[in-house]
């Protein structure tokens, strides 16, 4: 590295504030001499200087001094000796030249931004490669940071929450007991009681019967829970009043009732609860939501009217937009005044100079200020089990409450890959039976996604609950019937989902096993026929168990 020479004349006499900047003003620097420990540091056995004792070996101690003294990661001597490569540069046909071309490779900035006045060249130079080096040392780990988050995998989203799982969710359990029928009101209770909320124990759930109004007689592996989750996602976004519909997602709905009852930070610990027990998630927030609980500061939202859920005033503020002339805009602008003088800091006159300011800023105070405090309670509730942490330590996580874009959901194939076979021994007189099963399977599959079930039942007669089952139904209901979940819970499946064979003639609808994930499938004579009976009994096994199936 070249030298840096001073000023061939003195600088006049001037104060600090006439040439440093207040952060400069603010960093001290160090003008004492160097302390033994230092000099010790600072001066290399001469047997590493140059032959010639020239100035190259005294800038090659230094680059090493000064890597040892300000790297805020100890360098190995490979690292160094890179180091000093990059920095030393080659030989220059001049001093001035060389110090020009090493110092743009070394440092992004004028150096004189870095060289307070009056300071010694050595100390001077210090000061220049410290302030470089920890700039460079901040910079990439942060990109590096949304780059890894960005590129996780499902696999490693659901590895990142399974690890978080096991440190948080204690080894006990909570009993809660829910009612199909009204799991919003069911579900509220306990998880508004504070000693509920206080224990991370897993839930234990039982499920009252609608029709004898008794508890099922199941116990929950797993299958019970997944499935009360599935129906408490619903039930929060449909049930709980607390949230409204936006062309990109849900938005919380400004309620005052539930907000002096902390209904918000109490769906937020719900939605935590929901991820960290192997719940589907709860995808359905629209991402100016998501945007806020992730960053927590309402300038780092992005707002744009379809996060809007009142449909009037968004198409009046799209009009606001869109207008092509003053007197065009002002008639937009007069479908506002309702509101618009309320909310301080919006133009008074609107013109074609200002109405983009408007709009976003109109857009800003529906969307996100007017429900402020809504947000504010269910960002506190997701710091339940610590999910608040996780999401803000990893933006990817997002995905767990982002709705996801049209066209995402789950289909036949995927529904087939998660349902795997365990088929019996290759070669076996069962093996050929079961896997012509499970072509039928994919098969059911597939109608159901293409809406082409109805047809493949040729000439046989529906009656009207099938055809309004057949309407809704989709390879989501097959999974939640299978598993209890219609969708793969943020932490995977536990056991792995799977499907199962049982060579009997006189059974012949499918059996779901939800707490171990399983899907068995009767093989016989009938079923194996060449017609729509394997079609039939699964379309009736899905319709019988309604209320596991249902989403």
């Amino acid at each position: 590295m070249a030298r840096i020479h001073k000023p061939a004349q003195e600088p006049e006499e001037l104060s600090d504030s006439d040439f440093e900047s207040p952060a400069r003003q603010r960093r001290k620097v160090r003008t004492a001499p160097l302390s033994p420990r230092e000099s010790e540091l600072h001066y290399q056995d001469p047997e590493d200087l140059s032959d010639d004792g020239s100035d190259n070996g005294r800038q090659e101690e230094m680059s090493l001094h000064q890597d040892r003294m300000h790297d805020p990661v100890s360098s190995s001597p490979m690292e160094s000796e890179a180091r000093h490569q990059e920095t030393g540069g080659s030989t220059l046909e001049s001093e001035n030249e060389g110090q020009a071309e090493d110092l743009g490779q070394l440092f992004p900035y004028n150096l004189a931004e870095f060289v307070p006045v009056y300071l010694e060249e050595d100390d001077a130079l210090e000061e220049a490669i410290q302030r470089s080096l920890l700039e460079e040392s901040d910079m990439p780990s942060s990109v590096h940071v949304v780059r890894s988050s960005e590129m996780l995998s499902r696999e490693e989203i659901a590895g990142l929450l399974k690890a978080h799982s096991e440190r948080v969710v204690s080894a006990g359990t909570r009993q809660v007991h829910i009612s199909r029928a009204n799991v919003w009101i069911t579900a509220l209770r306990p998880f508004k009681r504070p000693s509920f909320v206080e224990s991370h124990d897993m839930l234990y759930v039982k499920f009252a019967s609608d029709e004898q109004d008794a508890e099922e007689d199941a116990a929950d592996f797993g299958g019970p829970r997944r499935e009360f989750f599935r129906l408490l996602v619903k039930a929060i976004f449909q049930d709980s009043g607390a949230f409204e519909g936006t062309p990109n997602g849900c938005a919380p709905r400004l309620n005052i009732l539930h907000l002096q009852q902390g209904v918000y930070r109490t769906i937020g610990r719900m939605m935590s609860t929901i991820i960290v027990q192997g719940g589907e998630p709860p995808a359905f927030l629209s991402p100016h939501v998501v945007d806020y609980i992730v960053s927590g500061d309402v300038l780092q939202v992005h707002v744009t009217l379809d996060n809007i859920g009142d449909p009037g005033l968004r198409e009046n503020l799209k009009k606001v937009k869109h207008a092509a002339t003053q007197e065009d805009l002002e008639e937009a602008v007069s479908c506002c005044d309702s509101w618009r003088f309320q909310v301080e800091g919006l133009p008074l006159t609107v013109t074609m100079s200002n109405r983009d300011a408007f709009v976003k800023n109109a857009a800003l105070y529906h969307a996100i200020l007017q429900r402020q405090s809504c947000l504010d309670q269910l960002t506190d509730g997701l710091s339940y089990y610590g999910v608040l942490s996780l999401l803000r330590e990893n933006p990817c996580l997002r995905v767990l409450l982002d709705k996801p874009e049209e066209g995402q959901e789950l289909g036949a194939n995927f529904i087939a890959g998660v349902l795997k076979p365990s088929y019996s021994v290759l070669g076996s007189n069962r093996r050929a039976k079961e896997e012509m099963t499970v072509v039928k399977f994919r098969e059911f599959l597939q109608c159901v996604e293409n809406k082409e079930l109805q047809d493949a039942f040729g000439d046989r007669t529906l009656t009207k609950d099938e055809e309004a089952f057949l309407k809704a139904l989709s390879p989501g209901h097959i999974l939640a019937f299978a598993t209890g979940s219609s969708k793969v819970p943020a932490i995977g499946f536990h056991p792995t989902p799977k499907v199962t064979f049982i060579h009997d003639e006189s059974k012949n609808f499918p059996i779901a096993h939800t707490c171990a994930n399983e899907l068995q499938l009767f093989v016989n004579t009938k079923l194996m026929a060449d017609d729509d009976e394997f079609h039939n009994c699964f379309l009736v096994a899905l319709m019988n168990g309604s209320l596991f199936s249902t989403i």
